[in-house]
């Protein structure tokens, strides 16, 4: 099993991402994804394996000095490799990344085998909106992702450990500054 470290994202805007999941299964044009059990997220780490005491204490202590992280999602992407993926992306901010290079500083004792995509440097940060699709659906999936209001000002105000598969949450922290 994997773990993926995840941000999450305010109610409000959660549901948005949540109404093209639903509208995108109820045409049956991908994964569904709602059946998942997982929140729309974006991904900043997936780990082979995981400490998770450890884990936990230290996502804990992060989460506790971080003020909440707005930022824009301002467009859609596609992913090719290693799987077709439709996704929603923001503009990247030094926050985030500092957050992001921030929180793979702090589990880097507690994780081993980090994917290789998801490590500062390499991270393309995204919010999945379709995945496990036929090519020959693009267009219609793309046009359905269209439908969420661009751009987005969003914040990001939990951070999270999930394993998988199958989805199971293992923690979550609200980002409170002290």
């Amino acid at each position: 099993m994997a773990f993926a470290v995840v941000l999450y994202f305010e109610e409000n805007h959660e549901k948005e991402f949540l109404r093209i999941w639903e509208s995108l299964s109820s045409e049956n044009l991908t994964a569904n994804l709602v059946e998942a059990e997982i929140r729309p997220h974006i991904t900043l780490a997936i780990f082979d394996e995981l400490n998770c005491r450890p884990c936990e204490s230290q996502s804990a202590n992060v989460a506790s000095h971080t003020q909440p992280i707005s930022f824009q999602i301002t467009h859609l992407g596609v992913f090719t490799r290693p799987e077709l993926v439709v996704f929603a992306a923001p503009t990247v901010t030094q926050e985030l990344l500092a957050f992001h290079s921030n929180l793979h500083d702090a589990l880097a004792t507690d994780t081993k085998n980090p994917w290789e995509m998801y490590l500062p440097g390499q991270w393309v940060p995204h919010c999945t909106l379709a995945l496990g699709f036929d090519l020959k659906n693009l267009g219609k999936i793309t046009d359905k992702c269209l439908e969420l209001q661009l751009p987005m000002q969003v914040q990001a105000n939990q951070v999270g450990v999930v394993e998988f598969q199958p989805m199971k949450d293992v923690f979550k922290f609200r980002l409170i500054s002290d």
